[in-house]
């Protein structure tokens, strides 16, 4: 079975994830540049950077490599598009990080917003830990189930609906079992609520 995010635009994506009742987009950026503030990295690397949503909040952060991880081939090259002249380390790598993880060196900071629920975790954490040096924070952000709600909020761009066959929610107590196992410890871990009432857990790693 083809993986879904392989066939939605991205152009539906981002339209889907800027929707007021949706309001992610801002949300996932938005914590990107807070970690980036908190921990002052010098190299980056988001998983499942789609269409760089996040890279603006590198741009003026003293970022020297910036390293972007998508499993579609398009989400990626208009990444490059938008950011090759803005960001002078710009990586981007066409991969899915269930199964392979970039030619590159370890990044001070690992940022995954919104991937555990579309992969496997023990495989996915696997690889993430591959990318971070023995100093490196790794930053993953959840969806967190919400009473009589979809998971995928319904909106307009009806592509979104191939997701329900593969998105499933993972607990935070999850998360940090598997992400002990994959050699990291908890750092701080944080509820971000919405104002459509979604809410979402942001977990902060180190390894060890």
């Amino acid at each position: 079975m083809s993986n879904p995010w392989l066939s939605i635009p991205l152009a539906d994506y981002e339209g889907h994830m800027a929707l007021p009742d949706v309001g992610q987009a801002e949300m996932l950026s938005g914590e990107l540049g807070v970690l980036l503030a908190q921990y002052s990295p010098k190299s980056v690397a988001i998983a499942g950077c789609a269409g760089g949503n996040g890279f603006d909040k590198v741009i003026n952060a003293g970022i020297t490599r910036l390293i972007g991880i998508d499993i579609n081939p398009e989400y990626v090259a208009d990444a490059r598009a938008r950011y090759t002249d803005q960001i002078a380390q710009l990586e981007l790598y066409t991969l899915d990080i269930q199964t392979a993880i970039p030619d590159s060196e370890p990044a001070d900071l690992v940022y995954a917003a919104l991937l555990f629920e579309y992969v496997n975790i023990d495989d996915a954490l696997k690889n993430i830990r591959a990318m971070c040096h023995d100093s490196s924070i790794f930053a993953a952000l959840l969806q967190l189930p919400k009473a009589g709600a979809e998971a995928v909020t319904p909106s307009p761009y009806s592509s979104l609906k191939e997701l329900s066959s593969l998105m499933r929610l993972v607990s935070p107590q999850e998360l940090n079992d598997k992400a002990v196992q994959a050699g990291f410890s908890c750092l701080s871990q944080r509820i971000i609520t919405l104002n459509s009432g979604k809410r979402f857990s942001l977990h902060v790693y180190e390894p060890g």
